[in-house]
């Protein structure tokens, strides 16, 4: 009853609960400060090429500290060669195998860190959440799929790699006469499956971080609902001491959801990687 009378109030005032999730052509720092990006650069494509080149740099500069053999020194240098430990030992290793896991470290952890840094310029009020878009999502739920299944086919070679779908089924007397028909049927679901696996990856991320950025905005919409007279619900009018209570409860709770977004943000990111390192493994090590 609460989401539809927003909603309503919402559509009726002409406000947009999704500009913090739709990409455009300009920032909106504050109300009098609008900065206007020339076409065809747009707001996620300054926040995309942003996260990846702190991802291309901090990547490049781990890579030389590693290969001087010195210790780690500095929090940062911590940190971030902690980060790679984490994800060799806790995602690549588990998922993929010990032979194969160091070859796939450095995408993985590529991946992570992307997707990690675009959640985190979400919460940036003026800056617009990538993630939350089902064409990013979706573009990076291809990629994972291009490596996913460039990693099967150099294991077992493109034939190989097409019959690791074909479930072997063996069946005794006169029921063997329906093996066939079965292996079409699983090998076909398998194959439908392989592709599913997309979807899933790309509306997963964005529909968690889609529901965060909305819940943000509903709350945040309560101050309006009981002191603008132009966006006002019944139950507030004549009732302005309502300003208080309700903004005080707004406040705290966006500011401990935006809290709970930033641990978001990492367990997003960590599941898509998490989910793209079980698929590599599959892939690489098919179950049958």
């Amino acid at each position: 009853m609460l989401f539809a009378t927003v909603t309503d109030v919402t559509i009726k005032k002409e406000l947009d609960p999704f500009s913090h999730v739709r990409d455009a052509y300009e920032f909106h720092v504050f109300d009098s400060l609008h900065i206007h990006l020339p076409y065809p650069v747009s707001k996620f494509l300054i926040i995309i090429l942003l996260s990846g080149l702190i991802v291309a740099a901090l990547m490049i500069w781990l890579a030389r500290k590693a290969q001087s053999g010195e210790p780690p020194r500095g929090r940062l240098w911590n940190l971030a060669e902690g980060a790679l430990f984490f994800i060799r030992d806790k995602i690549a290793r588990p998922a993929i195998g010990e032979h194969d896991a160091n070859r796939y470290v450095p995408f993985l952890a590529s991946l992570f860190l992307f997707i990690f840094l675009m959640n985190l310029f979400g919460l940036i009020p003026f800056m617009g959440s990538p993630t939350a878009h089902i064409y990013v999502t979706g573009a990076l739920a291809i990629v994972s799929f291009a490596v996913t299944h460039a990693g099967g086919v150099a294991a077992h070679g493109a034939a190989g790699y097409l019959k690791t779908f074909v479930p072997p089924i063996h069946l005794e007397g006169g029921a063997r006469y329906m093996a066939p028909f079965l292996i079409v049927g699983m090998a076909a679901l398998e194959y439908v499956t392989a592709f599913i696996r997309v979807v899933v990856l790309a509306v997963r991320l964005f529909a968690n971080m889609l529901a965060g950025h909305m819940a943000l905005f509903i709350i945040l919409f309560f101050i309006k609902m009981v002191s603008d007279p132009a966006y006002q619900i019944d139950i507030a009018k004549g009732h302005d001491w309502l300003y208080w209570p309700v903004s005080l409860f707004s406040v705290v709770l966006v500011l401990g959801l935006s809290l709970l977004e930033v641990f978001i943000a990492g367990l997003q990111a960590f599941i898509f990687t998490f989910l793209t390192a079980i698929y590599i493994g599959l892939a690489k090590h098919p179950p049958h």
